[in-house]
Formats: C-alpha cells, sequence, structure tokens
C-alpha cells in the first residue's frame, strides 16, 4: 500500500507530507485547490512524463517520494532480483524522483533506476483510474485493451506482437526484394562482364611486383653487363688486376715479416684482403651470369605490365590490386546471384511467417471470445448496481479490416440504457454518467485481474449524484477491505463512506500561493461534508454531515 507521499516544490504545493491509511482514503477539496495537483505529482513519482514546468515558481528543484509497504512476495521478489530490496525494511519501496531544467533522476530505495525500470515497478504497485479514462473508453482501441487486461492475455498478446513483426519484417524484405530484383539483374550482368574480362587476363597475386622488378633488370642487362665486365677484369682478368697485385704485395710483407715481427700486422691485414677480394670477384661473376640478356622477354614482360595497366584503369584501381579486387567482384556477384536464388526461399518464408502469425492471432481471437461475455455480465452486474437498472451491456467481437500487433479483432462496446432500445457502440448513446458508471464498473471487474496493492480513482463520479453516488461510495469502500482504495471526489456521497478523509486547500497571500493536505479528524470531517452539501457553516449541512457518516457506519457494519 501507499503509506507515505511527500511532494516539495511541485506547481503551488511548497511542501506536502501525507501519510495514508489501509483501506479507502478519500481526498476532497474546491475546485481549483489543486487536487489534480496532488495527481501529478503522484505520477511524476510512478514514472510519468517530466519538464520543467512542474517545478515550482522560483525552486531549482522539485521532489516527490513516496513509501510503499506491505508488499507482496511477489513484488519483493521482484526487487531482490533487481538487487533494488532493503535488507533493512523488507516488503517496502522507497520511490523517489528529482526534477531540475536538466532533466529528471529516480531512486528506489536509493538505488538509482531508469525511467524505464520505474513504470515497471509502478505497473506493480499502483492502478490510477482518472478522468481521462472514462473518455479513453470511448475508443475502440482502449475497450480492447481492457478486454485484454480482463482476460490475462498478456503472454498471447505477446506471442501475436512478437510473430506479427516477424511476418512484416519478411514482408518487408520480400518488397525490397522485388523492387530491387532489376536493378541486381542489371548489377549482374556488369559484373559478369567485368569479370570476363579480368579471367582473360587473369592477374595474380604478386604478379605486378615481380614484373616490374624482372622488367628493370631486362632493360639494363647491356648496361649492367658492360660495367660488370670490366669490374671483372680490373678485379682478376687484365693484365694488371687487382688479385695479382694484393698477393703479390702479400708475399712482400710476408718476407718482411720474417726479417721483422713488427711487420706482421701488416701481412695479417693484406692476406684478409686477399680473402675479400676473391669472394668480391666470385659474387660478381655469379651475379653477371644471372642477368638476363633476353630483347624477346623484355618485350614480353612490358606488353604483360601495359595489359595490366590498361585493365586497371578500366577498373579504377592500382594494378598490384587488381587480384584483391577480382576477389571483390567475384564475391559480389556470388551474393547477389545467390539472392536471386533465395527470392522463392523468401517467399516461402514470408508465407510460413503469415501462417505461424494468424494462428497465433486466432488464439488470442479465441481467447477473447471467451473473455468477452464473462466481462459483459460482470459489467452489467455492477452498472445494475450503480442505479443503471434495465441496462444490458455487451462486447462485440469482429473481423479486423488489417492484421496488427494486437491481433486481427476489432472490439466494440454496446450498450443499451433503457428498455425497448437496441444495443449501441458506447461511443453514440452514453451520457457522461451513464459512461462514468459503465468505466468504473469496467474498472471494478478487472482488479482482480490487475492486482496491483493500491488503486487510485480521480474524479470517476463526473456526472453522478444521489442514490448512484451512495452506491459508488459503499462500493469503494467495499474494494478497500481487499487492497487500498484513494479517491478524489466531489460528492459527499462518495467522501462519506471513507475510512480515512483528507482535505485539500488553497491559501493565497500578497506574496504566494500554495496548496496543503490534511488529514481529518471526525469533527473536521463533518465541517468538509458539510462544506460539499452546500456551507460548511450551515447547522442543517452539518446535521445532514453527521446523517451520512452515521449511515456510512451502520451500513459498513452490515457490509
Amino acid at each position: 500500500m501507499l503509506e507515505q507521499l511527500t511532494i516539495d516544490q511541485i506547481a503551488i504545493i511548497a511542501h506536502s507530507d501525507i501519510h495514508f491509511r489501509p483501506g479507502y482514503n478519500v481526498l476532497t477539496g474546491e475546485t481549483g485547490a489543486g487536487k489534480s495537483i496532488l495527481i501529478d505529482a503522484l505520477g511524476l513519482v510512478l514514472g510519468g512524463r517530466a519538464d520543467a514546468s512542474h517545478i515550482r515558481h522560483g525552486a531549482e528543484r522539485a521532489t516527490v517520494s513516496a513509501t510503499f509497504t506491505r508488499l507482496s512476495p511477489a513484488i519483493c521478489q521482484t526487487l531482490t532480483e533487481d538487487a533494488l530490496d532493503d535488507p533493512d525494511n523488507p516488503g517496502q519501496i522507497h520511490i523517489r524522483r528529482s526534477l531540475r531544467d536538466s532533466g529528471s533522476k529516480a531512486w528506489a530505495n536509493d538505488h538509482g533506476i531508469t525511467g524505464a525500470k520505474l513504470k515497471t515497478l509502478a505497473a506493480t504497485l499502483v492502478n490510477i483510474h482518472g478522468q481521462h479514462s472514462n473518455q479513453a473508453l470511448l475508443k475502440n482501441d482502449e475497450q480492447r485493451r481492457r478486454l485484454d487486461r480482463y482476460g490475462g492475455h498478456h503472454d498471447q498478446l505477446a506471442a501475436c506482437a512478437e510473430a506479427y513483426r516477424h511476418w512484416q519484417g519478411l514482408e518487408k524484405q520480400q518488397q525490397d526484394w522485388q523492387q530491387n530484383r532489376a536493378a541486381q539483374e542489371e548489377r549482374l550482368a556488369l559484373l559478369a562482364y567485368q569479370l570476363e574480362e579480368i579471367e582473360h587476363i587473369a592477374p595474380q597475386p604478386d604478379e605486378f611486383s615481380t614484373l616490374a622488378g624482372r622488367q628493370s633488370l631486362l632493360a639494363a642487362a647491356d648496361e649492367i653487363l658492360g660495367k660488370g665486365g670490366q669490374l671483372s677484369a680490373q678485379l682478376s682478368e687484365s693484365d694488371h688486376n687487382l688479385q695479382t697485385a694484393l698477393r703479390q704485395a702479400l708475399r712482400e710483407a710476408n718476407h718482411l715479416a720474417t726479417t721483422s715481427h713488427t711487420f706482421q700486422e701488416t701481412a695479417e691485414l693484406l692476406e684478409q684482403a686477399v680473402v675479400y677480394l676473391d669472394e668480391a670477384s666470385d659474387a660478381l661473376n655469379k651475379q653477371l651470369n644471372k642477368i638476363e640478356h633476353d630483347p624477346e622477354a623484355l618485350t614480353a614482360v612490358e606488353e604483360r605490365m601495359s595489359a595490366l595497366h590498361s585493365l586497371a584503369r578500366k577498373h579504377h584501381c592500382d594494378p598490384a590490386d587488381l587480384p584483391a579486387h577480382w576477389q571483390k567482384l567475384a564475391d559480389e556477384h556470388a551474393a547477389l546471384a545467390a539472392e536471386n536464388e533465395d527470392g522463392s526461399q523468401l517467399a516461402a518464408a514470408c508465407q510460413a511467417a503469415e501462417t505461424a502469425y494468424r494462428e497465433r492471432a486466432a488464439a488470442l481471437s479465441a481467447a477473447r471470445q471467451q473473455a468477452a461475455p464473462k466481462l459483459a455480465h460482470e459489467v452489467e452486474h455492477w452498472i445494475r448496481q450503480l442505479g443503471m437498472n434495465k441496462a444490458t451491456f455487451s462486447i462485440d467481437i469482429a473481423p479486423a479490416a488489417r492484421p496488427a500487433t494486437h491481433g486481427t479483432d476489432d472490439i466494440t462496446y454496446t450498450l443499451c440504457a433503457n428498455p425497448g432500445q437496441t444495443l449501441q457502440p458506447l461511443a453514440k448513446v452514453a451520457s457522461g454518467g451513464e459512461l462514468s458508471r459503465v468505466s468504473l464498473a469496467i474498472e471494478v471487474a478487472c482488479l482482480d485481474e490487475a492486482p496491483t496493492p493500491t488503486v487510485i480513482f480521480d474524479e470517476i463520479d463526473s456526472g453522478i449524484g444521489g442514490e448512484v453516488a451512495d452506491t459508488i461510495g459503499r462500493l469503494l469502500h467495499t474494494l478497500g477491505k481487499s487492497r487500498q482504495v484513494l479517491c478524489i471526489t466531489h460528492l459527499p456521497q462518495v467522501a462519506a463512506y471513507a475510512d480515512a478523509h483528507y482535505r485539500i486547500e488553497k491559501t493565497s497571500d500578497d506574496k504566494e500561493t500554495q496548496t496543503r493536505v490534511t488529514a481529518l479528524d471526525d469533527e473536521a470531517r463533518i465541517i468538509e461534508i458539510a462544506r460539499m452539501l452546500g456551507s460548511a457553516d450551515s447547522d442543517t449541512s452539518r446535521e445532514h454531515a453527521r446523517s451520512m457518516l452515521a449511515r456510512k457506519s451502520a451500513v459498513t457494519e452490515q457490509d
């Protein structure tokens, strides 16, 4: 249950700390006192849309916090799984939301949570039935949602929506494939032509760099062989070659070394020089022997390089990148060819997905067919209890014009308020008071299917008065025996049945306007109900208020 609601700097509420009780709680006040602000504040702490307009003028931030106690084991388990439980206060959750111009933040038991998580938590704690709910009920979408809520169709709706999205995704793929098919076939033809052109040349990995190296050697063969031959002659072949001269010098150094050991180092260095010179001469001759002097080979290499250059220009790439480009085009061709082949497979998958969706939609429709007469029977029972003694209520289910995530049904609530009339869609025949009663009846019928510990009714009694208002008050008191009920009302008959009564009032001075919420004791409650009857100062109104409260005590004792 909602045990405490604390509001700071919201609209014209500077500070309000409200402690609610179990059972049926009622909030009353004059028009404009700030009842809607209280509901807005509660909506904020439960994840409603927040913006800077909620912040009280002159304040930097606004804060709303709510403490819920006596939580069900299921809710406690959820808090534990989400690491949001408070070990020091099991069975309790404290939610806080802070608003600034820059945005809002939320906490649950002092753990930061996202807005989405806050809304999920709130859905398990509170069910708000506001003034807008009545008008929303005139729309077929809302009628469908309430039937599904009553029938507990959550899992079937989720399965149907998932199947629909899967089917529509495949439909989109098939449409895209069909639209792109002509372009793909044109691209395939171009790729085939380009691949044939490249395959004719057949560039190989590293081929161009190898050809470039060989072309350089073949083009310079005459120069290399000429200068290399001259060097070889200087080293070993001419009459005054270096090898002969160096060996002669080595012999003379060895002779000097035998005369004096001081020449030994000179002899050793000359001996190394002879070895190095011999190795250099051998290496030179080996390389010269490898030089290919072949004008025809040079012509063939240059023609091949020219062909690669020409192909690379056509494909806007470097000659060295032709093999990779070839593979890229081949991969694209294979992928497009596979897509064309997959066209029939995609069509089959699309058909299978549609069949799966329609099976789930049919199962959901069957569940609705079972739930509809049960909900209609309960609603009819309650609206008769609420003064529409001869009314009949029915729920029509017809095939929808097109499939959707929520199935293939159109749901229409129909009402016959008076004997001798025919059932007509609710939107066409229900007056304001009748609509309020139907909406309340549906809400009561659905409570067991959405067992939140706290239910809030925001002025559901619009267009109602007299005995019907008394019946609504008694009904809300009965509901308060199994869950906490909060109700904002302007009807004294509805307020009289409450277990706890709070007055919302607005005060003003020259500087500011404030709204405050006060829990009423027995005497203050008499005065407030007298005000609602017409005059708080009238002895007649006060006596009437006392009799209403006495009647409430007598009736509730019988219940």
